[in-house]
């Protein structure tokens, strides 16, 4: 039986696990594209994630479904102006990342994967280029990613994606909190501030009385800090896609 085209792709990314950068940033999928793009000799030292996904869909004859880019808002564009963009993972999906976790801001994109596996606690296996400098596979949670384009690979239409569950559709729509939110009266995070006051009370990370609780100041900023470092995230007291998550328990 022929094999699925995501199958032959994801083949084919997995015979270059290992493989990477030489001292000087070269890579050959980089001179690859830049030879196929009639771009300068120094287009080979150029970032290459999005290129090394172009390179394996042009060796496993995807390329018109994969896309062919070298900047990742452009590419993630692609699939959205073809009504292939979501926030569902599948398998064989083109995966985008926003290390700062906004979601959807196809602008703020920094890095782009494959999907190989969607797994039942919400996290992704991924096969992605150009991260330390090589090809790797990695498991990473919904907080870091923007969106998916799904590859119409040749015609095939794709299985309808999985909902996301009601508490990942919440996550995906708190706002970010930093302090001094909710200063003001008319401050519509006021009532966000007060969400996250009382998930960090739930957690054992409560405050003593007296303290406002829609307003982000030192007593909360403290707390939160405290909470972070127990996660095991970055202590930068700032309530963003990996800290509502974790407060809420969906990673």
């Amino acid at each position: 039986m022929p094999k699925r085209p995501e199958d032959v792709l994801l083949d084919i990314v997995r015979g270059e696990l290992g493989q990477g950068e030489r001292r000087d940033g070269w890579t050959r999928y980089g001179a690859w594209w830049a030879e196929r793009h009639d771009k300068p000799d120094w287009w080979a030292k150029q970032p290459w994630c999005a290129m090394f996904l172009a390179w394996a869909a042009d060796k496993a004859k995807l390329l018109p479904d994969v896309g062919d880019f070298a900047y990742t808002p452009t590419y993630a564009d692609w699939f959205k102006d073809r009504g292939r963009w979501g926030q569902a993972p599948r398998r064989g999906a083109i995966v985008f990342f926003d290390w700062a976790g906004s979601k959807n801001m196809i602008g703020a994109i920094d890095h782009v994967g494959i999907v190989e596996a969607v797994h039942r606690d919400g996290t992704i296996t991924t096969i992605e280029g150009n991260t330390s400098n090589r090809v790797m596979r990695h498991r990473r949670s919904h907080a870091c990613i923007s969106g998916y384009g799904y590859p119409a690979y040749s015609g095939v239409k794709p299985a309808p994606a999985p909902e996301l569950t009601w508490m990942e559709e919440i996550v995906k729509q708190l706002p970010t909190l930093r302090h001094g939110a909710g200063k003001t009266a008319d401050d519509p995070l006021r009532w966000h501030v007060k969400t996250l006051f009382y998930l960090l009370h739930a957690r054992d990370y409560g405050l003593n009385g007296g303290v406002d609780d829609t307003q982000f100041g030192d007593p909360l900023y403290d707390a939160l800090k405290e909470f972070q470092k127990a996660a095991k995230l970055p202590t930068d007291g700032v309530c963003g896609p990996k800290t509502w998550a974790a407060l809420l328990r969906v990673v």
